[in-house]
């Protein structure tokens, strides 16, 4: 099917019918409800009304500046101007008109024995049959016509004129003048009431004129109108599907493998377009002087011969367009193609010489290739400009500047969009992923730079936000899992506290009362710690900040873990510069923080040893440090300390949940502090920074 010869020339044939159709469907539909072809409705339309005051202004423009040009008669004092050639015979609108300025007028109305003075000529212009009268007298309007009584008035600045002259005679031809006016100007401004203007239109199309022309033809296509409507998207998917046919079967022969091609197909493609533009333009020209008759058949006739005759020449033009580009001979064939390789073989020949003499073409980027090709371009077209302008130093020099302007601004843009580029790869770094390149934007050499960053900053952004619904998904694991194991936890620990009542003798179960009750307090500690990290971890806290005394709070801190400091054996060394330090803290959570730490110190301190608590203010901040010796080795890092559920290996078997540090951390933080955990050797160290007040 794709060699066939019958389908190639039924579709050639049948592909500008449906053309065809598509376009005459396209233009019933765009001008059947057009008022500018309905007499009905143009005669009350703003482009009636446009015309019409349009051509009354002319003509009264014409009265003041070219009347000694025209024939006149008098009538009086008053000197009648008219036209013998038919000048004021108006294509679109059958008109009669009068118009007077001061002792002058201007009339179109054909002049008799009958019709020679101002009064007969106003009498007929009012006594055409079936006509709209409209006059102007003293800048009042008097009309018939419900558009022009309505819409006129807004026209009338239109007849506003300015101008001069140094001879009254000319302007008042009836007067005598002893006094000659050739060295002096009078100044004269016109408006719609130095004018009296007498007119009537009929409310049809004259005959020659294309509005009718266009109406009839309109007319003629009304009755197919459901057709067009129906046929035009049909016809557009045909078309649609001859034209890939056309462009996949062109170039292909039975019995010839691959394109085939003419002598046609040799010929410069620009030598074949100028010759079909020009046979175009001729038949266009004979249509367009053909078209001034009033038969409908003749106009169709020549249109679509032009038709016809364009479709043909497109047709060849669109054959051989393709076959060149199937058999990638389409460059070659044309002046532009031709001219453009003969201009890139002294750039292939340098970079094929530079690729030599590096011993290979690895060490050129794409981006440096293509700057090489610009600057050489650049060079080239200036060395044309001087070649063809040095004769004109200041063209020359203009061209010259554009050239290397264009060329610095090129640079300049280049490096703009590296500092983009340098920009994003910053944001990046520092952890935003939300804003996009715009490839647009940027010089073609970096698109696939852009385009790279793009993808990792989606990438990155993806696994911050799959890590963020992890975490966020733990978080609620695990407050869940909490909520639902305090409620029978708090059931067995009611009924531990009940059994205990119980005057029970047998030490053994006694014994085992007490590890159930020790440990039962301790999961609901765990569990408490849980819920509350959780909730601070997600900054699901309310805090009520106050000005406290943060020294006061320690002392205090200090009073309640006093007996577990003195089981240990530890000695609380407390040194402030200061009896009152105020901070802006929540008391409640600030305690907690001092508790947690006095806690894991309670723990993890080794027995019989010194606890240092240092409270410094300095510089609008208050430093709060604590120094303990641990009872074992620290063999973690103070970062993983820092996190949830981690504790040192030996500290494994103690009691605690590996929590209070980093809920410590996180309440610190929130209430705009800073929290930081230094291990050194044995020596354990905590630093709380706040704003001081």
């Amino acid at each position: 099917m794709r060699n066939s010869k019958v389908f190639k020339i039924i579709s050639y044939i049948t592909l500008p019918i449906l053309i065809g159709i598509i376009i005459l469907s396209t233009f019933y539909i765009e001008l059947k409800d057009s008022t500018y072809y309905s007499v009905e409705e143009y005669f009350n339309s703003e482009d009636f009304l446009g015309t019409y005051m349009s051509k009354l202004s002319t003509i009264a423009n014409r009265l003041i500046y070219s009347n000694p040009q025209y024939n006149n008669i008098k009538d009086g004092d008053t000197y009648i101007f008219y036209s013998s050639n038919g000048e004021f015979d108006y294509r679109l609108i059958n008109m009669y008109f009068l118009v007077i300025y001061k002792n002058k007028a201007f009339t179109n109305v054909e002049l008799t024995s009958e019709v020679s003075t101002i009064e007969t000529i106003k009498n007929f212009i009012k006594s055409v049959p079936e006509s709209q009268t409209f006059n102007i007298v003293e800048g009042k309007v008097e009309t018939n016509s419900e558009i022009l009584r309505k819409r006129a008035e807004q026209y009338l600045d239109s007849f506003i004129y300015t101008y001069y002259t140094t001879n009254p005679a000319e302007l008042y031809p009836s007067e005598s003048y002893s006094i000659d006016y050739s060295n002096s100007k009078e100044y004269i401004t016109t408006n719609i009431t130095d004018f009296s203007i007498y007119t009537s239109y009929t409310e049809n199309f004259i005959d020659s004129s294309k509005q009718l022309l266009l109406c009839k033809f309109i007319e003629r296509l009304r009755p197919y109108e459901n057709f067009f409507y129906i046929s035009m998207p049909i016809c557009m998917v045909l078309s649609v599907l001859i034209l890939l046919y056309l462009l996949i079967s062109v170039g292909h022969k039975k019995g010839v493998k691959g394109i085939s091609t003419s002598d046609f197909d040799k010929i410069p493609l620009e030598i074949i377009c100028f010759i079909a533009t020009c046979v175009i333009g001729i038949i266009t020209v004979l249509l367009m002087e053909g078209i001034n008759t009033t038969e409908i058949e003749v106009i169709l006739s020549l249109t679509f011969t032009v038709y016809f005759t364009t479709f043909i020449i497109c047709s060849i033009i669109f054959d051989t367009v393709v076959k060149r580009i199937k058999s990638k001979t389409f460059w070659k064939t044309t002046l532009t193609g031709k001219l453009i390789i003969m201009l890139l073989k002294p750039i292939h020949k340098f970079e094929n010489f530079i690729q030599e003499v590096r011993g290979t073409s690895k060490y050129f980027s794409n981006t440096i290739k293509k700057f090489i090709i610009f600057f050489c371009i650049e060079v080239f077209l200036a060395f044309i400009v001087f070649v063809l302008f040095r004769s004109d130093a200041l063209l020359f020099l203009l061209l010259e500047f554009i050239l290397v302007a264009i060329f610095i601004l090129r640079i300049i843009k280049a490096i703009s969009d590296y500092d983009k580029i340098q920009t994003k790869l910053k944001e990046m770094y520092e952890g935003n992923n939300q804003t996009q390149l715009n490839e647009e934007e940027f010089i073609p050499e970096f698109h696939q730079s852009v385009s790279y960053l793009n993808d990792i900053s989606n990438g990155l952004e993806n696994a911050i936000q799959d890590r963020m619904k992890s975490e966020r998904l733990k978080t609620e694991l695990i407050t869940n899992v909490s909520h639902d194991i305090k409620t029978p936890l708090t059931s067995i620990i009611n009924y531990v506290d009940l059994i205990k009542q119980e005057n029970i003798q047998n030490e053994k179960v006694n014994e085992y009362i007490g590890i159930l009750d020790n440990k039962s307090q301790r999961l609901k500690k765990l569990i408490e710690d849980l819920v509350e990290a959780s909730k601070v971890s997600t900054g699901n806290v309310k805090l009520n900040l106050e000005k406290i005394n943060i020294v006061e709070l320690i002392n205090q801190a200090v009073g309640e873990f006093e007996d577990k400091f003195n089981l240990k054996g530890l000695d609380i060394v407390i040194d402030s510069n200061e009896n009152e330090i105020y901070i802006i803290a929540d008391s409640r959570y600030m305690y907690r923080i001092i508790e947690n730490l006095f806690s894991n110190i309670s723990k993890y301190a080794l027995e019989n040893s010194r606890v240092y608590i240092d409270l410094v203010k300095e510089n609008g901040k208050v430093y709060i440090k604590m120094k303990n010796i641990s009872k074992e080795k620290l063999n973690i890092p103070a970062e993983e300390l820092m996190q949830r559920f981690v504790r040192g290996d030996k500290s494994r078997t103690t009691e605690g949940s590996g929590l209070g540090i980093s809920i410590a951390q996180n309440l610190t933080e929130i209430q705009n502090g800073k929290f930081n955990l230094i291990v050194d050797g044995d020596l354990f160290k905590v630093e709380l920074e706040f704003i001081t007040i």
